[in-house]
């Protein structure tokens, strides 16, 4: 059995499947004898590419809130309800958003938890430096407060 086609007269797809057999479709004039389908493969994947990393990149540069990063979920579910991304690609990167967002959270109580901390040493600090005194100065205002009321 030969891989050659019986009739040439019609112009085929001349795009060749991995056993040896060639697509039926007819060819389009502008892709060099390849189908209108498998001519324009490639240039669907690049395109693809490109457009959704202008789309899911954050304005910023960097995903520092997560309101951005809520507007790049949006973006992808925008891209895989037009079919413009793999579900297996979009299930990845919104994965990564959910590990972003977890970051996020924890960054945000190691904040919280460092200032509380700082409070608790500036304090410390104040009543190591200043505590004799302060305490004689308001021991004394309160004496001459209730002697001022007493008057």
């Amino acid at each position: 059995m030969s891989n050659q086609r019986i009739d040439p007269n019609y112009d085929l797809c001349q795009f060749q499947f991995a056993n040896g057999k060639c697509c039926g479709m007819p060819a389009h004039p502008k892709y060099n004898g390849l189908c209108l389908n498998h001519g324009t493969i490639h240039k669907r994947a690049t395109m693809r590419e490109d457009d959704l990393y202008n789309e899911l990149a954050s304005p910023s540069g960097a995903f520092l809130s997560q309101a951005e990063i809520n507007q790049a979920l949006g973006k992808l579910f925008e891209a895989l309800a037009a079919n413009r991304i793999s579900p297996k690609r979009a299930a990845t990167l919104a994965y990564i958003a959910y590990l972003l967002l977890q970051a996020y959270a924890g960054l945000k109580a190691e904040t919280r938890l460092t200032e509380l901390q700082g409070a608790k040493d500036l304090h410390m600090l104040l009543k190591m430096r200043y505590g004799p005194a302060l305490r004689k100065e308001a021991e004394k205002r309160v004496a001459e407060g209730v002697t001022q009321e007493k008057s």
